[in-house]
């Protein structure tokens, strides 16, 4: 995969980072922690910026991802360690789901070419911004529902 610059580190990596690691905390029943999350967020962005250009498949991007999250998590101390993977892989999961319907839709609403939204950043922003309000969304929504994986 492509190197990132280091401006679509902080309007793409890093407010995705932000919001799977919310839905992971919501999803372990862990409580918001917004410091906690920014410094993870940003390490993640960080990390990622120079993992990405030596990964070519995006699966293992994926999987290098979520092995990224889980350090970082076990460094935080944010939770144990089974919880920690079951959320996480389910967070990543649901910001997937909501990356692919973001994607198809935008693409069939407004017949844009995949390679354009690569390439014209302006579009590629514009783009993102639904997605990344979705999962907001879905991550205020599993706080505020409390909707843990775990019943403690």
């Amino acid at each position: 995969m492509d190197r990132l610059t280091s401006w679509e580190i902080f309007l793409f990596s890093m407010p995705e980072a932000a919001v799977i690691i919310s839905i992971a905390f919501g999803l372990a029943g862990v409580k918001f922690q917004t410091k906690k999350i920014l410094y993870m967020s940003v390490l993640t962005g960080i990390i990622l910026y120079f993992i990405r250009p030596l990964v070519s498949s995006y699966i293992v991007n994926v999987i290098l991802y979520i092995v990224v999250l889980v350090i970082l998590f076990s460094v935080f101390k944010i939770m144990d360690f089974f919880k920690m993977i079951m959320s996480i892989i389910l967070a990543v999961s649901i910001y997937l789901i909501i990356e692919y319907l973001n994607v198809t839709a935008i693409q069939f609403l407004f017949d844009i070419d995949p390679v354009i939204l690569l390439k014209d950043y302006v579009i590629r922003f514009v783009c993102f911004l639904p997605q990344l309000l979705s999962a907001i969304l879905v991550s205020f929504a599993i706080r505020k529902y409390k909707l843990s994986l775990f019943i403690e």
